[in-house]
């Protein structure tokens, strides 16, 4: 199939018309208590299954359906260990951390990772964490919004600069109406469309269309050159060992995890939605299912150009009519989920940490709704600005993570872990990990030493040494979790 089919836009306008309308009956059922909350913490009462679907579909959204795709399409199977590596993250912060952030979110109405940091430290340490986090996650959204781009270009063949700005204006114009509690009710929809377009439709057609596994073998061990696409090893230990200093940290420090806390209605049900999304959900489901799909772009289009196009090209090629909308559809709820999810983040932390704190205290919360709405609309057209600007899905993945786990990751587990860990330790780990990796990426990464080593080399000496050679300060809560 080289163009859509009207079944194909059917089943496109039905899935827009349903997630629109879910959006619009969660902003209209405002929360008594308060607005405020409900559009950046969603009322605090998130079940089992929200919690679940929003904390995978955030994750794993756009820019990995798509560059899991690409990476699928030039490394094979070895791929989803990218993914992997998330999963595990997620999984290892639903027994760490969950717990702890969670009851010291419900006993102070903690929102942000700001928040969480003012609260153990001091104001200074908060407001740096807040900026630290707030710029890693605006640039994910970059990364989603050209992410979301390429599969406008590539499916209704679209300008790429035209499919950046619409795929740009679709996601800020949802957001900036529905706040966090619409994002996570859509995000339960859109999970499940998801991985029913590519894990349970996308995935077997494409097995049947290529003879199934032992043809797929056969056709690349037919060559040296991509026999290796076969090999869980591929990757390098290298690459591999990148993909976990930058990966691993993420769950940790995301905002968009501080705020599936917070929004979980108790600490069992944010517990239980964190480990569900790490597995089975990210790994092995998605990670292989995702991959999968570029290998199947690597026997039927070989020639392809940009290795990123092998999802959206694939459901071109291979599905039928009608089908292929259903999974158009599905990458494009992969593309909000993460978007406005990532977007609120920085949103939140601008109005709680910022605005709230800094600029305007007596602010009224009704006011602070339409801060945080202006707000909104403005970090999204920079976003806009940013996909533009760099149209590679993976690069603006990895300049989110790289940033923000080099500044925050080490700082975060002295705040859960080690009490001896002072305010000091804390804002110098975080200023020289975090701008050590900034300068290390702007400068090329020297000697193919990854920029996402440097929170480690840099940011973990420096906050054990500054905190042994330095007291708590009076503001310091060092018994904050107990």
């Amino acid at each position: 199939m080289s163009s859509l089919h009207y079944l194909d836009y059917i089943a496109m306008t039905v899935y827009f018309v349903v997630v629109l309308w879910i959006g619009i009956s969660v902003a209209r059922s405002k929360n008594q208590k308060s607005e405020y909350d409900s559009f950046l913490a969603a009322d605090r009462n998130m079940n089992l299954v929200q919690t679940t679907s929003s904390a995978a579909a955030t994750d794993i959204g756009g820019g990995f359906s798509i560059a899991m795709g690409g990476l699928g399409f030039t490394l094979g199977i070895s791929g989803s260990w990218y993914i992997a590596v998330s999963g595990l993250s997620i999984v290892m912060v639903s027994f760490l951390m969950v717990p702890k952030v969670k009851r010291w979110s419900d006993r102070v109405n903690g929102l942000t990772t700001g928040d969480l940091f003012a609260a153990r430290f001091d104001r200074r340490t908060g407001t740096l964490a807040a900026i630290v986090i707030g710029i890693a996650w605006f640039t994910f959204v970059g990364g989603q919004i050209i992410a979301g781009g390429k599969l406008l270009q590539a499916t209704l063949d679209m300008n790429l600069t035209f499919a950046v700005l619409l795929s740009g204006a679709i996601i800020l114009a949802y957001t900036t109406m529905g706040g966090l509690k619409a994002v996570i009710y859509t995000d339960v929809f859109q999970m499940f469309v998801l991985m029913i377009g590519i894990v349970f439709i996308t995935v077997p057609i494409g097995l049947i269309e290529i003879g199934g596994w032992s043809a797929m073998v056969e056709i690349f061990n037919s060559s040296p050159e991509t026999a290796k696409l076969l090999d869980w090893g591929n990757a390098g230990w290298k690459t591999m060992l990148g993909w976990f200093f930058a990966v691993f940290p993420v769950w940790f420090i995301s905002i968009a995890a501080m705020q599936r806390i917070v929004a979980a209605k108790d600490v069992k049900t944010a517990q239980r939605g964190f480990f569900l999304a790490g597995i089975p959900i990210e790994w092995p489901l998605f990670a292989i299912g995702s991959t999968m799909i570029g290998l199947f772009a690597r026997i039927l289009i070989p020639d392809l150009s940009d290795p990123e196009l092998a999802a959206p090209m694939i459901i071109m090629h291979l599905l039928p009519a009608g089908i292929a909308g259903i999974v158009i559809a599905a990458y494009i709820a992969a593309i909000m989920s993460s978007a406005d999810s990532c977007l609120m983040g920085p949103v939140a932390i601008f109005t709680n940490d910022i605005y709230r704190k800094h600029l305007r205290p007596e602010t009224s919360e009704k006011d602070l709704v339409k801060v945080a709405r202006y707000t909104t609309v403005i970090l999204g057209v920079f976003a806009i600005l940013t996909a533009y600007l760099i149209p590679d899905v993976l690069k603006l993945i990895n300049l989110a993570y790289t940033f923000g786990s080099a500044g925050l990751f080490f700082p975060m587990l002295g705040l859960l872990f080690w009490k001896r860990t002072t305010a000091k330790g804390a804002y110098w780990s975080m200023l020289l990990g975090g701008s050590s990796a900034v300068i290390w990426t702007l400068a090329g990464n020297p000697m193919g030493f990854a920029s996402s080593y440097l929170g480690w080399v840099v940011g973990l000496p420096v906050l054990i040494i500054v905190s042994l050679m330095t007291e708590h300060s009076i503001d310091e809560n060092i018994d904050l979790f107990g």
